[in-house]
This record gives C-alpha cells, structure tokens and sequence, in this order.
C-alpha cells in the first residue's frame, strides 16, 4: 500500500504560520472556517457546498499521526499550518462510504494545523480565502 504524503500548500504569499481556530461554520451556504493569524488578520476558507466531508480533532489526541508526521517530515513540519494530502486515507474512506461516486472527481484533502485544532476537509474545489 503506498503511504499518505503531506505536501505544504501555499496558496497565498506571505501567508503567515501561525493561525488560530475563531469559527468553524457549516450552515445552508456551506463550509467556512475562520481562523485568526498570528499578525492580527482574520482568514477566511470559504468552501461552500464544494465540502464533502469536514472533521476536526483536537491536536492533543492525534498522537499517532503526530507521531508519524514528526517521524516522517521533521520537527519543522509543525512550523506551517496549511497541507495537502496525496494518497489520502480520508479520501479514501470517504470513496468507500460514498461508494465511489466521486471516485472519478478530482477532489482534495486539505488540513489545517494550529495550536489546538486539526481540521481536515475534503473538497471538489479549492477555497475561496478572504483576509481582512
């Protein structure tokens, strides 16, 4: 089985590494999350109805993955907070859920580390990000 590999995902110069968790909201226009960065700025990831699926974890009990990310990319891994996920397990497991209707569908995993929280969402498209 080929392993799950976590790319860095810059999709914004000068995007800052710290970023908080404000709100995370999934509402009749879709997904959005909201995180606060470490320059003051609030950042917005606008999903829409493109989230197929959206879990968040605690960071505190990701131990495993934790683990294996540190094993596997280093100390600095945790300095970024945006990635990409090829060869995904949650794309995985959401195709066998779905039963493979998106199977032919490019969609992506995206996840979001910050001090607390680790969210994980998957899409068909990339997110609108607004900063204000």
């Amino acid at each position: 089985m080929e392993k799950e590999f976590w790319q860095k995902w810059e999709p914004l110069d000068d995007f800052p590494n710290g970023i908080w968790l404000e709100s995370l909201l999934q509402d009749r226009t879709g997904l959005k999350i909201q995180f606060e960065s470490e320059n003051d700025k609030k950042i917005e990831f606008i999903f829409g109805y493109t989230a197929l699926s959206c879990r968040m974890t605690d960071e505190g009990d990701m131990l495993q993955s934790i683990n294996y990310w540190s094993e596997e990319y280093g100390g600095d891994f945790f300095s970024w907070p945006l990635y990409k996920s090829n060869n995904s397990s949650f794309i995985k497991w959401f195709n066998e859920e779905s039963c493979e209707k998106f199977i032919e569908k490019n969609i992506e995993h995206y996840v979001f580390i910050t001090e607390d929280d680790i969210i994980e969402v998957i899409s068909a498209t990339a997110p609108q990000i607004v900063i204000f």
